[in-house]
């Protein structure tokens, strides 16, 4: 089957796939808002409350490797329709927790399928659009991304104030659904069978190494000191994981993360660059509704209303500065700019007392 040719047949096609992206970075950050009141009810401590979303976040970055390499071996569209399915069981399970351990597990349920979500849309998008075609509608799937993130703390600010704060989960399943449907309808893949092997050795390996880190970052400083005993095991333990996982891909005949990608100076940098903005970005959609309700005494929903200048500023500046990357074709000052920009931004936010 031939790629959509026109505008509105791509909209059209990625129209699923974006209402899909939405849902899944909403619901990673829409209960930033809600923890304190989550934490009250349940009766949890503070180190169980970052592993609401850690927990999350540590299940999604995990599995993204294995996801994009069983969209190798089947057909994306039912593994996309299935991550989404992952992602409605673990939000309905979580919207009925009982109590903090219970709501931990279920965010892990999520996050599996939230990582399905994010890798499978990025390997569809490429499928569908030529390298030229998808700096255009980068920019769209930008915006959604930032809708997602910085808006998530908005939307839990309202439900926790209004109906509760279990539907800070409960609402993203209507939307889950809404997607599923569209997918459905909209987006129409040529199904190519891959005779792939996994390498399951080292997708053991790779999520074993970064489950490690994100987990000494996530209890250093709050449960050990970041130079003690712990931090050394847990380093030692992520550097071993790692080491083993680059000796295993080396030789394996389908990698799942193929090395010569680090051999590119513009994909390592663009590692880097992802990783640092996504921090920043996550980072203060997430601890800015603690400090606004902690700090300052805001209600949930005065706190989400505080965030909606993050997201005009994103959604602005991800649709503008795709669509011109599409129509000159040079995307390296964008990246430069907006580094700065965020820099600045994050630099200003420090300065609050």
């Amino acid at each position: 089957m031939n790629r959509p040719s026109s505008h509105r047949e791509i909209l059209e096609a990625l129209s699923g796939i974006w209402v899909a992206l939405l849902v899944a970075i909403l619901s990673s950050t829409i209960v930033s808002n809600a923890l304190p009141t989550i934490l009250a009810e349940l009766k949890g401590t503070q180190t169980q409350y970052t592993w609401v979303i850690t927990a999350m976040l540590l299940a999604s970055t995990a599995s993204t490797p294995l996801w994009g390499k069983l969209a190798d071996l089947f057909d994306k569209k039912k593994l996309l329709q299935a991550a989404i399915v992952l992602f409605v069981v673990g939000s309905v399970l979580a919207g009925f927790s009982q109590n903090m351990e219970q709501l931990i597990g279920f965010r892990v349920v999520q996050g599996l399928g939230m990582g399905g979500v994010q890798a499978l849309g990025q390997v569809v998008v490429g499928a569908l659009l030529s390298p030229r075609e998808r700096g255009r509608y980068s920019g769209y799937t930008g915006m959604v991304i930032s809708a997602g993130t910085v808006g998530g703390p908005l939307v839990g600010g309202f439900l926790v104030d209004w109906p509760g704060w279990r539907w800070c989960f409960f609402v993203c399943v209507p939307l889950a659904l809404v997607a599923l449907g569209v997918l459905h309808k909209t987006l129409h893949l040529p199904v190519k069978k891959q005779h792939v092997k996994i390498d399951y050795l080292g997708a053991t390996l790779i999520t074993g190494g970064v489950s490690l880190v994100l987990m000494w970052v996530s209890f250093a400083g709050k449960d050990f000191a970041w130079v003690s005993r712990e931090s050394a095991l847990f380093v030692a333990g992520a550097l071993l994981a790692i080491t083993g996982a680059y000796f295993v891909e080396r030789r394996a005949s389908a990698p799942v993360i193929p090395l010569h990608l680090f051999r590119n100076r513009t994909v390592v940098l663009a590692m880097l660059g992802g990783v640092a903005v996504g921090t920043a970005m996550f980072g203060a959609s997430v601890f800015m509704g603690q400090y606004f309700q902690i700090a300052r005494g805001f209600s949930p929903t005065k706190a989400g209303l505080l965030t909606v200048p993050l997201v005009l500023g994103l959604s602005v500046s991800s649709t503008v500065s795709g669509q011109l990357i599409a129509r000159s074709g040079r995307w390296k000052s964008y990246l430069v700019w907006g580094s700065f920009s965020l820099v600045a931004g994050l630099a200003l936010l420090g300065t609050i007392d």
